[in-house]
Order: structure tokens, then sequence, then C-alpha cells
């Protein structure tokens, strides 16, 4: 099948959205915009193998848990060594993480990958719900390595487009206005980033009128061509599985 990406009337449906849910869902991202700036003031300099306090902070906003939680001091030792690499790749990244639990750690990898590089997306739970309302491609639900590397690139693809649209710079100024000082460390990317992330609840509440203009027809017996067999026969996907993802 093949994938299906943000078009420019699906963004600005996107930006409008946003703007008209910011008022309930700013707090909630001014929150965790200044805990990302705490991040980034932090993670060039501190110890990251020692410091409890920057560790407690990174597991709770990256969302560590289970096996990754239990090696973690495996995990700070890859990310102390990657922030001295020269070139820092979400591939290189997500393997290395990955092969601490034999699953493929897609959101805590680009979690860890945004501190380092700030026009790198963050494939989160929230995102990856919110966005196929808009048009964008759903990620499968055990993607193998190579699709999460795929949907990182687009993902980021898809961001730079809607950063770039006039309207964006509206929903940025309020964002900048209710973060204050701190806002300065986040690029364009994040920012819109960390609203797709605090407004899912709030914008999946609202009447998708793009879906409901694809209503069944009125006549009985006259399938809708959205009813039609869309699944493709099955067949195996290239790649190695690690195990289930995040």
């Amino acid at each position: 099948m093949a994938r299906e990406f943000i078009d420019a009337a699906s963004a600005e449906r996107l930006l409008r959205d946003l703007e008209a849910t910011a008022s309930a869902t700013m707090r909630r991202v001014v929150a965790d915009a200044r805990d990302h700036v705490w991040l980034l003031e932090q993670i060039a300099t501190v110890d990251v193998n020692g410091d409890a306090e920057f560790q407690r902070q990174l597991c709770r906003h990256a969302g560590m848990r289970g096996k990754l939680r239990m090696r973690r001091d495996e995990l700070f030792a890859i990310l102390d060594d990657f922030r001295r690499s020269a070139t820092r790749t979400y591939p290189d990244l997500l393997m290395k993480i990955s092969e601490l639990t034999g699953q493929v750690e897609k959101s805590v990898a680009s979690e860890i990958l945004a501190l380092l590089e700030p026009d790198q997306p963050t494939i989160d739970r929230e995102v990856r719900e919110l966005l196929p309302r808009y048009g964008f491609y759903p990620l499968p639900e055990s993607p193998l390595f190579d699709e999460c590397v795929a949907y990182h690139r687009e993902l980021r693809a898809a961001m730079m487009m809607v950063v770039a649209l006039p309207s964006f710079t509206r929903l940025e100024t309020r964002f900048d206005q209710a973060v204050g000082e701190g806002s300065g460390l986040l690029s364009p990317l994040r920012k819109l980033n960390l609203q797709l992330s605090g407004s899912y609840r709030t914008v999946a509440l609202m009447p998708n009128m793009a879906a409901a203009k694809k209503g069944l027809p009125r006549k009985v017996g006259v399938p809708h061509p959205s009813m039609a067999a869309t699944i493709p026969a099955t067949s195996t996907r290239p790649g190695v599985r690690l195990h289930l993802c995040r």
C-alpha cells in the first residue's frame, strides 16, 4: 500500500486545530517544553554516568521503563559515547539502544537524539496516533527496524513542511510567550513536536470533518469505495525483527 503524507491543506488544518485547542493544552505543553530545555542545558557538560538528577529527569522525560530502565547504566554509557561522536544518526542510536533490550526502542532513541540534534523529531505515541488524522501514514503495530528508520525520516520531512507555512508563525509566537526565555533554545520543529504531543488528547476529541466527508452513501446496497478491501495479501517485510517495539 502506498504511503500517505501530509499535504498543504491538511497541514493548515492541523495548525488551525492546534491553535484552537491551545488554551486548553498550553499548560502541559509548557511543562514538557521546560523539561526539554532543562535537559538541553545540561546534556553537553553534565556527567551523564554519575549525575543522579539528570538521569532521573531523562528517564522520566524519555519514558524509560521495563528492560531499558533495568539497564540504565549501559544506556547512559551509550549516551555519553554518542554525544561525543562527530556524526550522530538515528539508525546508529536506535541500533545501540535496541540491542540492550532486544526491542526496537524507537521512542526513547528519538527522544535522546532530539536532545543532541535539535531538528530531529520524536516518535512518541501521541504523535503516531494524532498525525494519521491529517493524512500521515501510521506506523505498523510491530514495526521492523528499517520501518522505524524510514518513519523517523518521513516524520521529520512532514514537520519541516508544516513549520515552513506562514500560519505556523502565530502558533510559534504564542508558544514562545508561554514558555518564556527558554524557548530560544528550541528549534521550530521541536516546538511543533511538543505541541503535537501535548495536544493529542484534546485535538482527538474534535470532530474530524475530513473523515465525515468520506461517510457512507445513503443508497442501500451500494458499497462505498472506502469499504473496498484495502489490506494487501500478507507478505514478509524485509529486515530483521528485534522483537516487539515501544
